[in-house]
Formats: C-alpha cells, sequence, structure tokens
C-alpha cells in the first residue's frame, strides 16, 4: 500500500524551470535570469530563459530529469519604447523652437 509521502509528484513546466535556473547558474548565469517559454515536445520540456543580453534555450527529458541539450545566444531582441521613438522627433522640435526664438532676438525673423 502507497501513501502520500511515497507518490512521486509529476515533473511539470514549473519544475522544469526551476531546474534550468538551477543549472544556468551553475553555468555561471546569475544576473538578469527570467523564464520566457516552456513548452512540452513530445517527453521534452524545451525551455527558454532570458539572461541579462542573451537567450537561453534547454532541453530537459521530462521521465528523467536529465537536460539533454542547451544553447546560450547572444543579444536580445531590444524592447522598444515610447520614449525612444520620440527622443529624436523632441529633439528636433525644440532645436527647432531654439533657434527661431534666438534669430527672434536678434532681429533676423
Amino acid at each position: 500500500m502507497s501513501t502520500p509521502a511515497d507518490a512521486v509528484s509529476p515533473f511539470d513546466a514549473e519544475k522544469a524551470t526551476t531546474l534550468t535556473a538551477d543549472f544556468l547558474k551553475r553555468l555561471g548565469y546569475t544576473r538578469g535570469l527570467r523564464a520566457i517559454k516552456v513548452s512540452l515536445e513530445e517527453e521534452v520540456f524545451v525551455v527558454e530563459m532570458g539572461l541579462e543580453k542573451k537567450t537561453a534555450k534547454v532541453q530537459i527529458h521530462s521521465k528523467t530529469k536529465e537536460i539533454k541539450e542547451y544553447e546560450i545566444q547572444e543579444g536580445e531582441k531590444p524592447s522598444v519604447s515610447l520614449f525612444s521613438r520620440i527622443k529624436i522627433p523632441v529633439f528636433l522640435v525644440s532645436s527647432i523652437a531654439i533657434a527661431v526664438v534666438l534669430l527672434k532676438v536678434m532681429g533676423i525673423f
């Protein structure tokens, strides 16, 4: 007769993510770890994690919990914020306004 303590909890996406984070920390990637995506393809969990300026993709066998493969990719798509998009137009408009005021003060305009 088995008891609840003897029951093995299933290996799920959360545990695959934790195992991946621990693995990447042992490799020296300790800063900026964040989960991006976890998927199950047949018996292999594919975990994608963002690092500071890189992306890691780790494959873990769901039954043996063995890391089958991993890949660290350089670069990450930069997020384009509204501020970065309007920075140049704001600079141009303010420069033109300053130029007009200076020309007006000098009596040229």
